[in-house]
């Protein structure tokens, strides 16, 4: 049982020590070292738990998704984690680290974990350290450790680079989307300084606008009648989220529904074909356009664009475009990255072209765009299947079926 080699440490008062963070897949890293956590640290970090180096770091609501590590850094992690340290010789750290963090351990603590909701699952410190492990010789545990460290190091850069090389494909989408959005999409053309810093230079031909006239900016409920968890159902009327927004078009199935009678009872934008949803508040910038009439409503931080005098599909890539998102940044008083209000996103300028220009740019991007995301999805699977070998190695290394 672990806890013949864990013990629980429950060391606090170290408020000016480094905060940490668990990932699943990183481990413990600086909380400041990643832009991709956004929980909010604590005001007061005098409670929260001190870790030194060699201690292993349990989220308990997350152990059961694999957030678990062998920390590397002394400073300090949130109360909802368990700090362990070794206390018997005959379990080398390293070993350990891999073995609890495998796909079989993942089951065990899942079935361990309790609660109501995902998410917000318990695994309690008693039924960890009365866990079983197998516990071969040290030198086992040693070889099974530097044979993982090998095998790993190398997976991991190769989803490094293919995960670089998706960052590459981003960065030349959203250049050919600005382009085709601030110039058009023919090759020769005359420019006009459009003095605004963040669209720079576009085509002389066209004038510029605010994009409120060109668009009706409309919000979900958000009264007391706002959907609440238990009106959140598995069929019925959509009830549209940020992780619903992730390709150009909404989808068929969404993640969240709610009855019928509580859609009637809210006051709030009720979608149209044409109407193009935008993510507020996360992943900004998110943007999706609905073909379908009565396709439900949204959640507080997504806004819609009705478009009154422009073409749907050229909005939603002008919405989306870094010229229109920065401005919005730019000049949103207190905003942050993660942070947008749906009437500054209104004052932003766009370039406009005439109608029958703003068709074929939205044809053209959508062609670009879909090979680019072609090549962005096959990366991707090549990301998913490393990291299932990954896995796969180390479940069969640590428990033995796998000789080193």
């Amino acid at each position: 049982r672990l806890k013949g080699y864990f013990k629980v440490s429950r060391t606090t008062g170290r408020p000016d020590a480094t905060v940490l963070s668990l990932y699943r897949d990183y481990g413990i890293v600086p909380k400041d070292s990643r832009s991709d956590n956004h929980n909010v640290t604590s005001l007061d970090t005098s409670k929260y738990k001190f870790v030194e180096v060699g201690d292993f770091v349990v989220n308990k609501m997350k152990g059961w998704q694999g957030s678990m590590a062998l920390s590397a850094y002394e400073g300090i992690v949130s109360p909802a984690y368990h700090v362990f340290k070794f206390i018997s010789p005959l379990l080398l750290p390293k070993y350990a680290h891999y073995l609890l963090r495998c796909r079989s351990y993942a089951d065990e603590w899942h079935k361990l974990s309790t609660g109501l909701r995902v998410g917000q699952w318990d695994l309690h410190v008693e039924d960890f350290l009365n866990t079983r492990i197998p516990v071969p010789s040290l030198d086992e545990q040693r070889r099974i450790a530097d044979c993982l460290d090998e095998e790993c190091v190398e997976i991991d850069r190769a989803v490094s680079a293919a995960e670089q090389s998706i960052e590459e494909y981003r960065a030349y989408q959203n250049d050919v989307v600005k382009r085709a959005i601030v110039y058009g999409t023919c090759n020769a053309f005359k420019v006009k300084e459009s003095g605004v810093p963040a669209i720079g230079k576009m085509n002389a031909s066209w004038g510029l606008v605010m994009v409120k006239r060109l668009a009706v900016f409309l919000n979900g409920d958000r009264s007391d009648s706002y959907p609440s968890g238990d009106d959140i159902q598995e069929s019925g009327i959509p009830f549209i989220t940020s992780g619903d927004l992730n390709g150009r078009y909404l989808p068929d199935v969404f993640s969240k529904y709610i009855s019928q009678d509580k859609y009637d009872s809210l006051k709030g934008v009720k979608l149209r074909r044409g109407d193009v949803v935008f993510c507020l508040r996360g992943s900004v910038g998110k943007c999706s356009l609905n073909r379908t009439e009565n396709c439900g409503t949204v959640a507080s931080s997504l806004t819609v664009a009705r478009p009154i005098c422009c073409a749907p599909e050229w909005l939603s890539y002008a919405l989306t475009c870094s010229s229109t998102t920065n401005q919005a940044m730019a000049t949103a008083i207190g905003a942050t990255s993660a942070n947008l209000a749906a009437n500054v996103l209104a004052r932003a300028f766009v370039p406009l072209p005439p109608l029958s220009e703003q068709r074929l740019i939205a044809d053209y991007l959508d062609e670009k765009c879909t090979q680019i995301d072609a090549a962005i999805a096959a990366k991707q699977a090549i990301i998913a299947d490393l990291k299932a070998y990954e896995q796969s190695l180390i479940y069969e290394t640590v428990t033995g079926k796998r000789e080193v």
